[in-house]
């Protein structure tokens, strides 16, 4: 299950990377989430479903991060618990 993990958030980052230069495949954006899911940020945690608003919302963050001058996203350590 490690490597699969690994895997998915190896891919996440490629992807988030090209999104940060305007490259967003949404159909690959959609397959990196479930049909339902739970997000964290700063201002809490919360539900969301994986369709045309998530896309729409999504699309917003990446602009969000490009107008404030981010270049690149690293996930420095992945760390798995049963």
């Amino acid at each position: 299950m490690e490597i699969e993990v690994r895997k998915l958030f190896e891919r996440y980052e490629r992807f988030f990377n090209r999104a940060l230069y305007g490259e967003v495949d949404m159909e690959e954006l959609t397959s990196l989430y479930s049909s339902e899911f739970i997000g964290a940020a700063p201002a809490g945690v919360r539900t969301g479903k994986n369709g045309d608003q998530f896309k729409k919302v999504m699309a917003q963050g990446y602009d969000h991060y490009r107008a404030t001058g981010a270049k690149e996203m690293r996930i420095r350590s992945i760390r798995l618990s049963a």
